[in-house]
């Protein structure tokens, strides 16, 4: 589950930067905070305001995601990745009424929700979307695995937790040759289909 959801995250966030074409994530915030950061520095004020609006939507997909789990325990995964779909889907419609940088609030919206879906206890949740983390401890493990104190399985399963990310965002790279409309078809299937098992596996659930 979360190979595919690391995967989804992928797609969504090439999808993003390519609609914009302006170097805006909608799940990659580290990226997205230095981008802020140097608009700022160089007065580029309004630029910056879609950086800012991004990293306040993802928070509070994260946010709208906690208060799910904390009040279902025993159904947020499946209601979380349900919105997350129908958040994507209503992207398609949203892209044709109004200006592109609306698009790409509601997916870094949909975004920050997902990082939800998978929580390890009530207090503990396992980011979805944190490249940069994955990458950190596979060069730990490697480095455990040098000194011949590591577990290989570990190792295998960090880099491949950040080698699913990098593999959606090339799918999602390609999907968007097409538009933007059919690029978002795959993720929608994809968390409609994680959704619809998920809610048939909520009895394993035991609400922690």
């Amino acid at each position: 589950m979360p190979f595919m959801l690391l995967f989804i995250a992928g797609i969504v966030d090439a999808i993003g930067f390519i609609h914009l074409k302006n170097g805006l994530f909608v799940s990659f915030m580290s990226g997205n905070t230095t981008h802020v950061a140097m608009l700022l520095s160089s007065h580029q004020y309004g630029q910056s305001f879609y950086y800012i609006g991004v990293i306040f939507l993802f928070v509070a997909g994260i946010t709208v995601g906690e208060m799910i789990a904390v009040l279902q325990p025993q159904n947020y995964r499946w209601l979380v990745m349900s919105t997350v779909s129908i958040l994507l889907f209503s992207a398609i419609f949203i892209e044709k009424i109004t200006v592109p940088i609306a698009t790409n609030f509601v997916l870094a919206f949909a975004m920050g929700l997902q990082n939800i879906a998978l929580r390890i206890t009530i207090n503990k949740a396992m980011p979805l979307t944190f490249a940069t983390a994955f990458l950190a401890n596979t060069g730990r493990e490697l480095a455990m695995l040098l000194l011949g104190k590591g577990d290989r399985k570990v190792f295998i399963k960090q880099i491949s937790l950040w080698f699913s990310i990098f593999i959606g965002a090339v799918v999602g790279s390609n999907l968007m040759v097409l538009s933007l409309s059919y690029a978002l078809v795959i993720p929608i299937m994809l968390c409609s289909c994680i959704a619809g098992l998920l809610f048939w596996l909520r009895a394993l659930t035991d609400g922690d």
